[in-house]
């Protein structure tokens, strides 16, 4: 089986999409350690990013106050996945919805069509002693074609702290 991942690469300090899912009758007050699961093949991400991967997490994590431990409250599970997009534009000339006239001042006009990669993490916490999903914080980004060592960290510890913001939840009020 080929790893999905060689590299995560979202594109550095541009805007990743997150959001987060939880379960709202979970007290997360009572959290305070926590631990990785281990990554299988089928997670998408090799060992050098998911030794990169880690390192974001204990710093954003321990800067919140949990403490790595054996005995964890919870645990973590990371994903990633990568789709191939294409975007079409088109500019000036015949456009849809204009039948047959005329548009625009320089004639025909163009369409741009191309494709690129975005890549999907995932960072799931389960609860290590129900066993159970408590929190997922999801982040989608356009990845960048062979970013050097140094973009691959850089982007790595953005999209985990982009990621790692919405936790632990908050109760709105209402």
């Amino acid at each position: 089986t080929i790893l999905i991942l060689a590299a995560l690469n979202f594109t550095g300090c541009t805007t990743i999409s997150v959001n987060q899912d939880y379960d709202p009758a979970y007290d997360f007050s009572k959290l305070k350690t926590y631990g990785f699961i281990p990554i299988t093949e089928e997670a998408g991400i090799d060992q050098l990013n998911a030794t990169r991967l880690g390192d974001a997490i204990k710093e954003n994590l321990n800067t919140k106050g949990y403490t790595l431990s054996e005995n964890a409250d919870f645990g973590i599970a990371l994903f990633f996945t990568k789709d191939t997009k294409t975007s079409i534009q088109s500019t000036g000339g015949y456009g849809y919805g204009y039948g047959y006239g005329y548009r625009g001042y320089g004639g025909m006009g163009y369409t741009d069509i191309y494709q690129y990669d975005e890549g999907t993490l995932v960072v799931d916490f389960i609860d290590m002693a129900e066993n159970k999903l408590i929190w997922r914080g999801i982040g989608s980004g356009v990845m960048k074609d062979n970013p050097s060592v140094e973009e691959r960290t850089a982007n790595i510890n953005y999209a985990i702290s982009e990621i790692l913001a919405q936790f632990p939840p908050t109760k709105k009020t209402e």
